[in-house]
């Protein structure tokens, strides 16, 4: 068994908020998952992550760091939250993150995590 990091980014700017009934077609699949990796104690972490306005940026310089607003990292899409989740092998991770991905303004990324500094 093998711990994956399904990393979701919003792929274009946010918008208003969505119609109750679409954000719960969204989210069926956000809660059919927790619920059955929950049950399989298989569920490490969820997280919805806020606004990008309220990110900050830490950089290593010679001199020390700088810390700048935002998330701005070289990319278009910013990340709005994360599942850490066991998964039998890579089909399943990315079977789960296509359980998720149901907005056509969001992609998954499916990535194993190395738990080797896990404390």
């Amino acid at each position: 068994m093998t711990t994956y990091a399904l990393l979701i980014y919003r792929t274009s700017p946010g918008a208003a908020p969505l119609p109750e009934v679409e954000e719960r077609q969204v989210f069926a699949g956000h809660r059919a998952l927790q619920a059955e990796a929950a049950a399989r104690s298989n569920l490490h972490a969820v997280a919805r992550l806020d606004q990008p306005g309220t990110a900050r940026t830490v950089k290593a310089r010679a001199a020390g760091h700088d810390v700048t607003d935002g998330p701005f990292i070289e990319a278009k899409e910013w990340l709005v939250g994360f599942y850490l989740v066991d998964c039998d092998d890579e089909a399943q991770a990315i079977a789960r993150a296509k359980q998720i991905c149901s907005d056509p303004h969001h992609a998954i990324e499916v990535r194993p995590v190395d738990w080797r500094w896990r404390p």
